[in-house]
């Protein structure tokens, strides 16, 4: 038998303070996205950077905003081949997310994830878009030797992954800071001619280059550093670089250093080992200061 005198309890379940608060929260950024032309300021914003960096404007072909896991979708967004000094196709990326992570103080404007492909591997980066500035930052993110090698002068070819940590901002004199970090550990030299030397496949292992640069253009090498006790090439340098951002092949070097060749090497390329024989040598180290430009360097002995 149902029991008629129990009392129902037709009050709704109490929120605590914690969730009231939280439900406020909620409904006031709601409400700010639907009266707040949000879309469009972030839009425009992404429009006028991608547009105004010097000497390297980028196009696309279109970018659409999405609300769901709020991004920007840019579609076809190109680099000409300027931007890397080279003539040719430009660096097209089909599709690019730019999921927005809110505000950034340090440039002072929008936070996005960014997240494409790149030279055929995945690759993430965080960049902010400020007044006038860009700033982007990517960790351990991978890199295809081959085909990045496309971009360096001379035709010279590598192979091989390599992992790239890379901080920088570009505003409007150009690249302001750079911070970069790469290394690998199965850096291959294909065969190829080199200043008219032909040269097989060189296993060379491993590789270190870390960099920094300030708003002057000189680029600081701590280090560069090629091979391991097994490579046919061994090499450690450091200096600085001063940049030309007009003509990069142009830069100015002063790298000091020391390169080591193993006896395989040398006895296939004699010539090598003749043209080495100027130079001091220190625990079959050949001890080397290049000068010069970037395009043509100039080795010679160290000043003492």
């Amino acid at each position: 038998m149902i029991n008629t005198t129990e009392e129902v309890d037709y009050n709704l379940p109490s929120l605590s303070k914690s969730r009231w608060s939280f439900s406020i929260v909620i409904l006031l950024v709601a409400s700010f996205l639907m009266y707040f032309p949000v879309a469009s300021k972030v839009e425009s914003t992404v429009r006028g950077a991608l547009s105004s960096i010097p000497g390297c404007p980028l196009s696309y072909e279109s970018i659409n905003f999405s609300f769901f896991l709020p991004k920007l979708v840019v579609t076809d967004l190109q680099a000409p081949a300027s931007c890397f000094n080279q003539r040719g196709e430009p660096l097209t990326l089909k599709e690019t997310n730019l999921y927005i992570r809110g505000l950034s103080f340090s440039p002072f404007g929008p936070h996005f994830k960014l997240a494409t492909e790149l030279f055929g591997a995945p690759f993430e980066a965080f960049i902010t878009v400020g007044m006038g500035k860009i700033a982007i930052n990517s960790q351990n993110s991978t890199i295809d030797l081959q085909k990045v090698s496309s971009l360096l002068p001379a035709d010279f070819k590598l192979a091989g992954k390599a992992k790239l940590n890379l901080a920088a901002t570009a505003g409007s004199i150009g690249v302001e800071s750079l911070d970069v970090k790469l290394t690998s550990k199965d850096l291959t030299i294909p065969a190829q001619n080199v200043q008219a030397f032909a040269f097989s496949r060189m296993e060379v292992n491993n590789l270190l280059l870390k960099a920094n640069m300030g708003i002057d253009g000189m680029v600081k090498v701590s280090d560069f550093i090629l091979g391991d006790a097994d490579s046919p090439v061994r090499a450690k340098f450091s200096g600085t670089v001063k940049l030309s951002k007009q003509a990069p092949e142009l830069s100015r070097l002063d790298l000091k250093g020391e390169v080591a060749f193993s006896e395989s090497f040398l006895d296939q390329y004699a010539i090598v080992g003749m043209l080495m024989n100027q130079f001091d040598k220190k625990d079959d180290f050949y001890q080397i200061q290049l000068q010069g430009t970037l395009s043509n360097p100039v080795p010679s002995s160290p000043r003492k």
